[in-house]
């Protein structure tokens, strides 16, 4: 698995954990979680939220990531 994949899939499991919508990047759990990356899944965390952004799964809201609704029946409903 590549970083960007391994990214995608813990952005999604981090979303799927707290139950939430909408989390901030700049603070809160989801930043606190991010600078506990090691700097090949940061280099990828960009790239990885583009991905899921095309998916349709997740928006940028500013400083946030949001599901969108694809994005909570996707989260939500599996696992």
């Amino acid at each position: 698995m590549d970083a960007t994949e391994h990214v995608k899939r813990d952005l999604v499991r981090f979303f799927r954990t707290y139950k939430a919508h909408t989390l901030s990047m700049h603070v809160g759990p989801l930043e606190i979680h991010l600078r506990g990356y090691k700097a090949l899944w940061k280099d990828a965390l960009q790239a990885a939220i583009d991905t899921l952004v095309t998916e349709g799964v997740m928006e940028r809201q500013g400083g946030k990531l949001a599901l969108t609704e694809q994005g909570k029946q996707e989260v939500f409903a599996s696992k």
